[in-house]
């Protein structure tokens, strides 16, 4: 079996699909799928809902989904490579490793004899903003994936099971100033300077923990990106700040404004939200969640965004279970480890092939 994943792996690692770059993957991926004489495959844009020619409608509901797309690779690229139980690609944790697992209960899980009827899905555009993000027009185009008691979404996660996730939130904030020369600032107001107090104040915030059922998600504001100036003797009219919040489940747009405005304080800015996406809340109650857990493993939250919010958005209980390493996303060496594979298939495996509720 570790064979198989080696190579279900490597099949998606081997197709480069960077956010908005996915369809030769999808293209290959549904190539294969529909040669499968159980399955059927729907497909709208670049994501494929895949669910069985003959559904038992006596069975439990469980959609199992994970993004194809990635993030861009680094300077230089990252070349797909294994290195004893190492397999090094963009997209290796985060998260084709996920991908592997799905498309290997696909193919080899005696789905007959299980309790379960699944869906697969595989989509596009996770890693973009939160309005293109595939998940929307395939609960549009087929909203069937929604009847489910629960979804898995195969985040890395390092084969623990994350429960929720935080919100994220990109807001946009610009201090203005006035024109001058610098060797005479005094007659200008520079706006990079007066941004310092702010970015100040961020850097010696500490993250904030709130406590969700028990789970402690962390609160932070972080600035990612920066921008301002006309030349290197100009005094800067207009500095640019794109700060990343994340907030705990249970939080909503407005208690991230209100934060946000008690950080600016009494500060000469302006600010917009550029991109929000909703928590996830954690649902440890579901039923079919609970069994899961009791095969014995670690329970922790999700100190990041995933598509467990929308899941839950869309009234589907979500959680998030994958073998890739949460510390090896989007990183210039990523890698994922192959034991991590089997034990995630053999984990859902034993799941799915118990007794029913």
């Amino acid at each position: 079996m570790k064979g198989r994943m080696l190579e279900a792996l490597l099949f998606f690692l081997e197709r480069p699909s960077v956010t908005g770059e996915e369809k030769v993957l999808c293209d290959d991926l549904e190539a294969r799928v529909s040669r499968l004489p159980d399955w059927h495959t729907f497909r709208v844009s670049n994501n494929l809902i895949i669910s069985r020619w003959e559904p038992d409608t006596s069975r439990r509901r469980l959609v199992f989904a994970g993004h194809l797309d990635t993030v861009p690779e680094p300077a230089g690229g990252l070349p797909v490579k294994v290195e004893g139980e190492r397999v090094y690609g963009r997209g290796a944790s985060d998260m084709k490793a996920g991908d592997a697992v799905m498309l290997a209960l696909l193919e080899d899980f005696r789905w007959e004899a299980s309790w379960v009827e699944p869906t697969f899905v595989f989509y596009e555009r996770e890693e973009g903003p939160h309005v293109e993000n595939g998940l929307k027009i395939v609960f549009e185009e087929f909203p069937r994936v929604l009847d489910a008691e629960l979804a898995f979404v195969l985040e890395p996660t390092e084969n623990a099971l994350e429960a929720g996730c935080v919100g994220t939130a990109h807001l946009e904030v610009t201090f203005k100033g006035r024109l001058a020369h610098a060797a005479r600032p005094w007659q200008g107001e520079n706006a990079l300077s007066a941004a310092g107090r702010f970015l100040a104040t961020l850097h010696e915030r500490k993250a904030e923990e709130v406590v969700v059922d028990g789970l402690p998600f962390y609160e932070v504001f972080t600035p990612t990106v920066a921008k301002g100036g006309l030349a290197k003797n100009v005094v800067p009219d207009e500095f640019w700040i794109n700060v990343n919040c994340r907030f705990a489940p249970g939080k909503s747009l407005d208690d991230v404004r209100r934060a946000f405005d008690e950080l600016l304080g009494d500060a000469d800015a302006s600010y917009k939200i550029a991109d929000f996406a909703p928590s996830g809340s954690v649902n440890l109650e579901n039923p079919l969640l609970r069994r899961f857990l009791a095969d014995e493993m670690e329970v922790r939250p999700k100190q990041a965004w995933t598509d467990v919010a929308r899941f839950v958005e869309r009234g589907v209980d979500a959680a998030n279970f994958g073998p890739g390493l949460p510390a090896q996303a989007h990183q210039p060496h990523e890698y994922v480890e192959l034991p991590l594979l089997l034990e995630n298939y053999e984990r859902l495996s034993r799941f799915l092939e118990g007794n029913s509720l």
